[in-house]
């Protein structure tokens, strides 16, 4: 089976940064009992250590993301709850269009509310599937290019169908 997945999680960002902080706060309370040694506390330390892992564990395995199989040309928009993905395949209309897209943004960091203190520029890059009949479009963005580029090529060469390749080979 030939698959295209998409995760949408960025963990460093939003939520899931939550996770990571939870799984590093996590690490240092434990360890922490290794070096501070205190009979009564141990108990504790230990219950509020392996709870902040198994929660930062379970909020970083948990996202959303679509899988398409390019063989059988269907699409599943799922939810991941610890490895376990749930959602529905359905049938994929035909591709009329697929595009890498790269886009530039300027981000800046305004503490105060008045004025920027940081700026820079991301450099992010998104394929952009259209299909017919519909006007049903997916956008799948990636920070870095070779990988976008991979995953567009993926796409392309799967996706697209043979009438369609043909009837512009002819053409061009």
């Amino acid at each position: 089976m030939n698959l295209f997945n998409y995760k949408r999680r960025n963990l460093g960002t939003g939520i899931h940064l939550l996770g990571a902080i939870l799984l590093l706060a996590s690490s240092i309370v434990l360890l922490s009992s290794v070096f501070i040694e205190t009979a009564d506390d141990l108990h504790k330390t230990l219950w509020v250590g392996l709870s902040a892992f198994t929660s930062g564990l379970i909020i970083i395995n948990t996202y959303e993301g679509t899988l398409i199989d390019l063989d059988n040309k269907t699409i599943k928009e799922y939810f991941s709850f610890c490895g376990i993905k749930t959602g529905k395949w359905h049938k994929l209309p035909s591709l009329k269009a697929i595009k890498l897209v790269p886009i530039e943004e300027k981000t800046s960091n305004t503490p105060n509310g008045i004025s920027p203190t940081i700026s820079s520029i991301k450099f992010s890059y998104q394929i952009v599937l259209s299909f017919f009949p519909k006007k049903l479009i997916y956008t799948y963005s990636y920070n870095s290019k070779s990988e976008a580029q991979k995953k567009y090529k993926m796409l392309k060469e799967n996706l697209l169908v043979d009438e369609f390749n043909g009837s512009l080979s002819k053409y061009t």
